[in-house]
């Protein structure tokens, strides 16, 4: 076969989920164009698609680094060529540092222009866009994600991988920022591009971050669908990559109060940064003595200064802060608080500011600008769409106002604790409604799906209904075995129900979507 053949062959074996087979013929296409004497096609094979292929798929971090490297040899031995521009890509992609990832996106822009390639030309963009609002530039990065978009959209991007790489990156962009509105209009096209793009490893990543977005934006029913969606179609094709999507749906669990479940599957997680807010809620929720919880905060301070200026852990320097003055360590928390300032400056979005205000209202407490600043924060976090994040500053804002005043604090703690009930944020809901019986209101209870089920009791049901044993159960929700069954004995004695017939037959009757 021919070299060209092989790689077709390959992305058939791919589109079919025989990743590892569609690898093995890159490779035999690569030894092929190497007998061809076409350096530059064997360079940008290897750079472009060989070397990420090992990372992804097995995580072979060293068998990817020499595959680049092989690729960035013969580039350099094939001379001024548009391939040395997807190599150069493929370089950005690796690079340690932002400085050096700008210089090989420019790089590659320069090559794109000289050559002609549209396809190059509009990922360099997408790659340039993120880079952009990584350094809290959002507004022109996500201008530069927005064209990228647009021409794959449109056809004018004529790979589909390309394509689909520029979603990822627009995807990316959106949840370092928390956007929800843009994640959910470029959303609702991939969605109608999926079965047309054909590339399931992009609809994986895309899903991935899309469901950290509705995770953040209240929106929990469809951040299970695309999470869970997510792990699925990475065990189907870059499986590497999923421990990715395990540390966001741990971050998931957390907000729905389900601490044993974001534990197993933080163990998953390995080291996905993205983990860290969540392994520092469950490790302080699990901490008794104040000597643990200090550990925990250490632990994170220990994390953070790993990432340091790094715009997706802003929402982590603020829990820094809250944490560590709940340890009694106020002038560390100002100098979390101040760190969050500066990284503020910049043009990072509603959601990250609002972030930066809140801690700055919490570490100010006592003083009058304190106010303020969590009334900016409640504003922002509106304004971004982010419920949870809105209600948690309304309490901060109540507590605040409370001795000054109490109307103002009482209306504030309302409507947080209405927030955490439609939510399903029981533990938000518990503490809320203890701070209102202390400002002398009686709180309403908590409520439940269907009058009697939580939300979880209630997906239970529906599987339960649709004939899934158990392990099943547990499977599909990625919850323990033991807590399904848990789940299962309690909605047969809230229905009043002997059996799973039972169950399903009041499901029937009573659930309107069925």
């Amino acid at each position: 076969m021919t070299p060209d053949a092989l790689v077709r062959e390959a992305d058939v074996r791919a589109r079919a989920g025989d990743y590892a087979g569609a690898l093995a013929l890159r490779e035999q296409a690569y030894a092929a164009l190497r007998a061809g004497g076409d350096t530059s096609g064997a360079a940008r094979l290897a750079a472009y698609q060989i070397a990420f292929d090992h990372l992804a798929l097995f995580g072979n971090t060293a068998v990817s680094k020499g595959w680049l490297e092989r690729g960035i040899r013969l580039a350099e031995e094939s001379g001024d060529c548009v391939e040395a521009g997807w190599v150069a890509l493929a370089r950005a992609l690796h690079a340690a540092d932002s400085g050096e990832r700008d210089h090989w996106i420019a790089t590659a822009a320069r090559s794109a222009d000289t050559f002609d390639d549209d396809d190059l030309h509009f990922v360099a963009l997408a790659y340039r866009g993120l880079t952009l609002v990584e350094a809290g530039r959002v507004t022109d990065g996500m201008r530069r994600l927005d064209e990228a978009a647009a021409a794959a959209y449109s056809g004018e991007v004529g790979s589909s991988v390309v394509a689909g790489e520029i979603y990822c990156k627009l995807m990316v962009a959106c949840e370092v920022v928390l956007d929800v509105p843009r994640a959910e209009q470029w959303h609702r096209v991939f969605a109608a591009l999926e079965q047309q793009l054909d590339v399931a490893w992009a609809s994986a990543i895309c899903r991935m971050h899309v469901g950290t977005v509705w995770t953040a934006a209240g929106r929990w029913d469809e951040a299970e669908r695309e999470l869970t969606r997510s792990l699925a179609l990475y065990d189907a094709t870059y499986r590497a990559l999923r421990p990715a999507a395990c540390a966001r749906l741990a971050e998931l669990r957390v907000r729905q109060g389900q601490f044993v479940e974001a534990e197993r599957l933080l163990v998953g997680s390995g080291d996905d940064s993205f983990g860290i807010r969540a392994a520092t809620r469950v490790a302080w929720q699990q901490a008794i003595t104040e000597t643990e919880r200090k550990a925990a905060v250490a632990a994170l301070v220990e994390v953070l200064a790993q990432h340091d200026g790094e715009l997706a852990m802003l929402p982590d320097l603020a829990l820094l802060a809250e944490l560590q003055l709940a340890c009694g360590q106020a002038e560390a928390a100002a100098g979390s608080a101040t760190r969050l300032a500066e990284m503020s400056l910049g043009d990072i979005g509603a959601a990250l500011t609002g972030y930066a205000r809140l801690a700055e209202g919490l570490v100010a407490a006592g003083h009058p600008h304190a106010q303020e600043a969590l009334r900016t924060a409640v504003r922002h976090f509106a304004a971004a769409r982010l419920p949870l994040e809105q209600a948690r500053a309304r309490v901060a804002l109540a507590q605040a106002v409370a001795a000054s005043d109490p109307g103002v604090a009482l209306v504030e703690a309302r409507q947080a604790a209405e927030t955490f009930g439609w939510l399903g944020a029981a533990a938000e809901f518990d503490r809320t409604s203890a701070l209102l019986r202390s400002l002398g209101a009686r709180p309403s209870p908590m409520p439940r799906a269907d009058g009697l089920l939580t939300g979880r009791e209630h997906d239970v049901l529906v599987l339960v209904a649709d004939g899934l044993s158990n392990p099943e159960i547990a499977e599909r929700l990625f919850l323990s075995k033991k807590t399904v069954a848990h789940h299962v004995s309690n909605v047969l004695a809230k229905l009043g129900v002997r059996n799973r017939a039972e169950a399903s037959a009041w499901l029937v009757a009573h659930d309107n979507d069925r």
